[in-house]
Order: C-alpha cells, then sequence, then structure tokens
C-alpha cells in the first residue's frame, strides 16, 4: 500500500481543514441545540470543490478517491459539527454508487446538481428492519412503462432535505433474488417525508423517514441490474464504512489537540495532568484510535483501487468498527479528563460523547461489523481436509 500525500493532496486536506474551523465550526453548538441543518453552508462547500474535485459530471475522476479523502479527513478534523460530516458521507455514498453503478442517462440527470448542492440520500432501513436486509418489505410492481414503489423508510440520514434518493427495495415477480434499487426524484409524487428526528448526537445531520405511496419511477430509474442490487448495496456500505474511519481520525486528531492543552495546564495534587499515568493512558487510548481508523481506512481504500472486494469488504468493517468504538470511548474519557467542565453544555465536550454513540450505528451496527468480519476469516481459512 502506497502512503504518501502528494503535495496537492495535502493542499486539498488543508483547504477544507480551513473550512472546517472557519465556516463550520462557528455555531455549531447552536445548531446541535436547535437540532438543525445548515443548507447554506452545505451549498458553500460544494461551492470551493469539495465534490467536484472528486469526480467530474459525468462520473470520471477530476481528483480521485484519495483526493477526496484528503479533503474529507481535513473537513472532519476542521469541523465542530460532526453531524454535518456525517451528512457529507451519507451524500458520498450516492455520487460513489452512480459513478460505479449508474448508467450514463442517470448519472446526467443526478451528478451536476449533486456535485453543485444537491442533497442525497441512501434508503435502506425500514420500520421492520436495518442490517438485516432480508426484513425490507418495500415494492415495486411492475406497471405501464416502469414501476410503482409502495414501502416506508426509517431513520433515514438527509431524508428530510434529500434531492434524489437511492432506494432498496424489492421487484415483484423476481423469486428470491429481487433485492434492487432505484433512484427516487425527492420531489416525486406520493413520496411523503417524516420529520427531523430529535436525536441524542448528530443532530445537526437531518435524518427521518419516509413513506412511498405508489411512487411511480421507469426502468431508467433502476440503478444496476433488477435482481442485482444487495451486490451494489454491500459495495455502498464497504465504501461508508471506511468513510467512517476516515472521519473519525480526522476529529480524533482535533479531540487529541484539546484533551492535551486540557491535561498540560490543569494541576493535580500539585503536578500536571499529564505527569499521571492513568491520565496518559487516556490520552494513548485517543491517538490508538485516531491511527486505527485512519491507516486500517486508508488499506480499505487501497483495496477499493485494486480491485481486491473481498478485502475491502473486511477491512471497511474493521476500519468502522475501530473507529465507532475508539470514538465511544474517547468520548467519555474526554469528559473525565475535562471533569464538571465536560459534561456542561457550554464547552462542546459532552457533545463528542453523544456524538460518537450514533457511529456505533450508522453504517451498521458493531455486531453487523463483526459478523461480516467473520465471513471474510471463514472465507479466507476453509476447513481442512
Amino acid at each position: 500500500m502506497r502512503f504518501e500525500w502528494s503535495s496537492a493532496e495535502l493542499q486539498h486536506k488543508q483547504k477544507f481543514f480551513e473550512f472546517g474551523r472557519d465556516e463550520l465550526s462557528p455555531g455549531a453548538a447552536q445548531r446541535d441545540t436547535e437540532g438543525r441543518f445548515d443548507s447554506d453552508l452545505w451549498r458553500e462547500l460544494a461551492s470551493r470543490g469539495f465534490w467536484s474535485d472528486w469526480t467530474a459530471e459525468d462520473g470520471s475522476d477530476t481528483g480521485g478517491m484519495w483526493r477526496f479523502i484528503a479533503g474529507l479527513e481535513g473537513l472532519a478534523e476542521g469541523s465542530e459539527d460532526f453531524g454535518f460530516v456525517l451528512s457529507v458521507i451519507a451524500h458520498a455514498g450516492l455520487i460513489q454508487v452512480l459513478r460505479t453503478h449508474g448508467t450514463d442517462a442517470q448519472r446526467k440527470r443526478c451528478l451536476p446538481l449533486l456535485l453543485e448542492g444537491a442533497v442525497g440520500a441512501t434508503a435502506a432501513t425500514e420500520p421492520g428492519g436495518g442490517s438485516h436486509v432480508a426484513a425490507i418489505r418495500s415494492t415495486a410492481t411492475p406497471t405501464d412503462g416502469g414501476f410503482l414503489l409502495t414501502g416506508e423508510k426509517s431513520h433515514i440520514t438527509n431524508a428530510p432535505v434529500a434531492d434524489f434518493f437511492l432506494m432498496v427495495g424489492r421487484m415483484a415477480g423476481l423469486g428470491r433474488r429481487d433485492i434492487t434499487l432505484f433512484l427516487i426524484d425527492g420531489g416525486a409524487p406520493g413520496l411523503v417525508r417524516g420529520h427531523h428526528e430529535d436525536l441524542l448526537g448528530q443532530r445537526t445531520s437531518p435524518t427521518g423517514s419516509f413513506r412511498l405511496n405508489e411512487v411511480r419511477v421507469t426502468e431508467d430509474d433502476v440503478v444496476g441490474e433488477p435482481g442485482d442490487g444487495l451486490a451494489t448495496l454491500y459495495s455502498f456500505l464497504a465504501f461508508d464504512r471506511l468513510m467512517y474511519g476516515v472521519a473519525v481520525a480526522g476529529q480524533m486528531q482535533r479531540h487529541l489537540e484539546r484533551a492535551l492543552f486540557r491535561v498540560r495546564e490543569r494541576e493535580s495534587f500539585g503536578i500536571p495532568l499529564a505527569e499521571h499515568e492513568f491520565i496518559q493512558d487516556k490520552i494513548v487510548d485517543m491517538e490508538a484510535t485516531a491511527e486505527g481508523s485512519r491507516w486500517m481506512s486508508y488499506a480499505a481504500a487501497d483495496a477499493l483501487e485494486r480491485g481486491d472486494r473481498e478485502k475491502y469488504s473486511s477491512l471497511a468493517s474493521v476500519a468502522k468498527m475501530t473507529a465507532s468504538e475508539g470514538m465511544v470511548r474517547a468520548g467519555l474519557e474526554l469528559v473525565q479528563v475535562f471533569g464538571h467542565i465536560g459534561y456542561m453544555r457550554d464547552h462542546g465536550i459532552e457533545r463528542v460523547a453523544r456524538d460518537a454513540i450514533a457511529i456505533r450505528i450508522a453504517g451498521g451496527t458493531t455486531e453487523m461489523q463483526k459478523k461480516n468480519i467473520f465471513k471474510h476469516l471463514m472465507m479466507r481459512f476453509p476447513e481442512r481436509d
């Protein structure tokens, strides 16, 4: 695996670190209190080239995946608004699916808008199940010139504001292999959105449900082959998971810096907190989370570039698990290091712990990551004769 950032990638990372620091961080606490997504900042991010420096309107590379990863890591490191970053990850997943599995017509229809400030969402979870794809009940019934979509999706990142949805459903008449992906306009007749959910953390990421009341789509709205949606969905989830690892690595850098400043300045029993071994232990665990998340994500991205699908899926799950479990521990330890100040809403420390809990759930729970990792281990080490 290569790894040195090019000078252009480093400049890109710094550019979006500064955007996170100067544009996203001011007002983050107020938006968290209000549970508000800032659409103006979303459009501003697009205008700075965050998306167009990754991919062109036809889905081809402009800066490429590593440039995008550099920008995402910089954005996460600079920003106090991790909910916004979560929405970025959800949006990026739709762009990636269109790049790799969309038709020319689908890319032409959606990518110019998604690169310029429209919002994308991918909808798999339903009231009856999330990670368990077999529990999906949304259906596509053939009709003249297309399909009628019926069902309900729950807890979908970006759903309250999305301009385009990638919807996971079952196509009637295909038998057991019926999972199919559909591209839906946010303003489609029959698509009824729920409210922006009132969440514990990641409150600035608009999350909600929507119903499909016989939403009409055409055959041109099918992404990939009918009945082959599961493979595309799994590829999307792996991409989603490696991005969580990258984002957590960026976030942990800012939290480490803040924690180190605290333990150097604060004294206990006549010496700085930094001289207590039990405090050092907490800080070192944060560093391990940052580096483990970063390098496992890079390894997953490298496997994706090399076309090693099995390694890609497994490493992405390891990255996601490392990031989510480590960030929950780090969030709680940050509160402990800062003491009562960490528990106060005024200082933003407790928000780290609240936001971290969501990462254990979004993009597949930790338990699902372990299940996927074990499946790949069984494939790698088959039974001996």
